[in-house]
């Protein structure tokens, strides 16, 4: 449920999925969908923080930081498949932060690594958070541009459901 959640970018069910399922690592160690799963959470986490304010964002970004770490180790102890994972959480933390530039640096180094090692549904989604960053930043060539590369990314993946969603939000953004 969380991927379609992250994937149709319902965040508010996400961020109510995770806290109830609690640490789901604890039934599925070392499995491709605890790692999954992993990146998911923090996800989540830091869009949940993104859109509060107060203790609720302290709390939010608190369980990013842990659930980012555990990648981080992961990545250190040379799970390469984590990598772009990491990127894009530092993307996302950049936007947390208001950090522009680095949040353009880590969403370009997230779609390039996804791209490189071939995760189509990560380089989607890497184009599609960009999107929505540049968006709220204003600029309508850079956030076109990258919900384009979405759905490209989407279709290639064959995703043709989200291919469709893209293109009736980019369609009534545009009228």
């Amino acid at each position: 449920k969380l991927e379609v959640f992250v994937c149709y970018q319902e965040w508010k069910e996400a961020i109510d999925l995770v806290q109830t399922a609690g640490n789901v690592r604890l039934y599925h160690s070392s499995t491709p969908t605890s790692v999954r799963y992993t990146f998911l959470e923090a996800l989540t986490y830091l869009k949940a923080a993104q859109s509060a304010s107060g203790w609720k964002k302290r709390q939010m970004k608190k369980c990013a930081h842990k659930t980012i770490q555990l990648l981080r180790g992961w990545a250190k102890n040379g799970n390469v498949n984590v990598v772009h994972y990491l990127y894009i959480l530092d993307a996302e933390l950049a936007v947390l932060h208001g950090k522009s530039k680095k949040a353009k640096q880590k969403f370009n180094a997230a779609i390039a690594t996804s791209s490189r090692n071939g995760f189509l549904h990560d380089r989607a989604l890497a184009h599609e958070l960009a999107s929505a960053y540049f968006k709220a930043q204003g600029d309508d060539y850079w956030t076109d541009y990258h919900i384009e590369c979405s759905r490209t990314s989407y279709q290639e993946w064959g995703c043709s459901e989200k291919v469709e969603q893209l293109y009736v939000r980019c369609k009534d953004v545009k009228e």
